[in-house]
């Protein structure tokens, strides 16, 4: 809608928004306006000589027909599933830098001169959970970090052990569900992440996560890897099952229950033998597998 110096209406743009789009933020340039809101949307407007159409839009980000590698169409699909809430541009009308609900600050280039059909949104600093951290855990035989949380993604960060050096991010991954734990495997090469509905057992690449095994384990809040890494423990509710990493196995004498309540963690003793838990009952409990010695799978590596 465009109104008169003295606030009286004046016409309605032609190409105005749609009605279910609520404007957030709007910022002069020198050719025009930008603004922005929901659904991650941005649209620049030039002054045109049209008496009927003042003003035209000349460029909208994000493309969304356009086909994205995987990794910026996770990202674009993060930036437009909330709304943005700030926005400033640049003196030199080619930056456009925004704040998200999801508490995110990113950037755009921008060239208003021609449509951004090449422009593409990116993180101003490297992004962290937009909402909380429900996991963690670090390598213990590389400098990474695991964390996860109830915004669908799991992130892997480098910690790099000289103070000189800031930590980084690695690899994001987003999900469909909302993420409740996280066990790095001690090789480093491994982890595993319990879902709402599902525990993922993933390979770690230099720049991505890639699941090969599913167990229909429900709200998995605890996970924790045996130091040989030969084993790992999942706590769903009141119940504990250790499965056999290599296998996938999880036999009846490696369930235990005896919690009132929910476990909330895990650790295992030094040898493997067996593992401490404790949980919202109050209890702590001391277990002692019963494995095969001849079996090498059984064994701490």
């Amino acid at each position: 809608m465009l109104l008169e110096a003295n606030g009286d209406y004046k016409m309605l743009l032609s190409e105005s928004p749609l009605e279910n789009f609520y404007i957030e933020c709007i910022t002069t340039y020198s050719k025009g306006f930008v603004i922005a809101g929901d659904n991650g949307a941005i649209m620049i407007y030039e002054k045109s000589e049209d008496p009927k159409n003042p003003y035209i839009k000349i460029a909208q980000v994000p493309q969304s027909e356009k086909k994205e590698r995987q990794d910026y169409h996770d990202l674009l699909q993060g930036v437009m599933s909330c709304r943005i809430r700030c926005m400033a541009l640049s003196s030199t009308d080619d930056c456009i830098v925004f704040t998200t609900e999801n508490n995110q600050l990113m950037k755009v280039h921008v060239n208003v001169e021609k449509p951004l059909d090449d422009s593409k949104y990116e993180y101003l600093v490297y992004p962290f959970h937009s909402r909380a951290i429900s996991g963690m855990d670090i390598c213990v035989k590389k400098n990474l970090v695991a964390t996860c949380s109830i915004d669908k993604t799991v992130r892997i960060w480098n910690n790099p052990t000289e103070k000189s050096i800031a930590p980084t991010l690695e690899i994001c991954e987003v999900f469909n569900d909302e993420a409740y734990s996280v066990a790095f495997h001690p090789s480093g090469f491994h982890l595993i992440v319990g879902f709402t509905d599902r525990v993922r057992m993933m390979n770690v690449f230099q720049k991505s996560l890639k699941s090969y095994h599913v167990i229909p384990i429900k709200g998995c809040r605890e996970i924790r890897f045996s130091n040989g890494g030969h084993l790992f423990a999942c706590a769903s509710q009141s119940n504990i099952n250790v499965y056999k990493f290599y296998t996938g196995e999880n036999t009846p004498e490696m369930i235990f229950k005896s919690h009132l309540g929910p476990v909330r963690c895990l650790h295992w003793l030094d040898d493997d033998s067996g593992f401490i838990s404790g949980g919202w009952d109050g209890n702590v409990f001391v277990w002692k597998l019963q494995l095969d010695p001849n079996d090498p799978k059984d064994v701490n590596p």
